[in-house]
């Protein structure tokens, strides 16, 4: 385990719904914890909560009970804007679908979040080239959406996602939408940038195999977090 300050941490998060006039527990008192530069993988079946948990830690839905603190700052239960501002400067995200913007170039896609928040153009865009760069895309910078393979588009997601150097990335599935080649070649760029970053990552994931390459794996079963892996040091 990496030393310093956590990137995330959450602690006694329970969330339930309620179904058929029933409550459905879909999370049981989870505590997690993930340091900086740190490769956290929750693998889970369809159904188990892995989206209503990265719901919770991304500050969209809020526990029943519980919290979660991203680099020190509550998100749980901050007000909206609050929220926004974690968002906006502590997490990236990648998603099954890479969501980029088809009109836009793979280096306009990535320098989005940036110009979003007020960075000039020459300034995101140089940030942009970087990243690109270092995810394999350096010939890639002009082409658009349609032009890149499915593995080449989750690659620019991953680099939007680090853009505003985030403390922490949350992905969902990020390569449910690819064969398994592609996958190979999206975990590897994943895996390089957890070392070369210092960004977390938390890979949620019905894929035993992908949720296992980190430093920590847990599986999510019946609302409970457990540790299948984890390395010491």
């Amino acid at each position: 385990m990496n030393s310093g300050a956590a990137a995330l941490v959450a602690s006694g998060v329970t969330k339930t719904f309620a179904q058929g006039g029933q409550r459905l527990i879909v999370l049981r008192g989870i505590d997690l914890s993930v340091s900086p530069a740190e490769w956290v993988g929750v693998v889970g079946r369809s159904g188990a909560g892995k989206s209503t948990l990265l719901h919770i830690l991304a500050g969209l839905t809020d526990p029943d009970e519980g919290s979660v603190e991203v680099m020190g700052e509550r998100l749980s239960g901050a007000s909206p804007a609050q929220r926004a501002r974690i968002r906006n400067t502590r997490m990236g995200f990648v998603y099954q679908l890479h969501h980029l913007l088809p009109e836009f170039s793979a280096l306009e896609n990535v320098a989005m979040p940036l110009l979003l928040g007020g960075t000039r153009f020459a300034q995101a865009a140089d940030r942009a080239r970087e990243l690109l760069a270092e995810v394999g895309l350096a010939e890639r910078f002009e082409h658009r959406p349609h032009q890149l393979s499915g593995g080449e588009r989750q690659r620019v997601a991953v680099a939007r996602a680090l853009a505003t150097e985030p403390a922490i990335v949350l992905a969902d599935e990020p390569t449910g939408n690819l064969d398994r080649e592609s996958a190979e070649g999206v975990v590897a760029v994943m895996s390089d940038l957890v070392r070369t970053t210092g960004t977390s990552f938390i890979v949620v994931t019905h894929d035993g195999d992908l949720a296992g390459r980190g430093d920590k794996t847990f599986a999510l079963l019946d609302g409970v977090l457990g540790a299948t892996h984890e390395e010491s040091g």
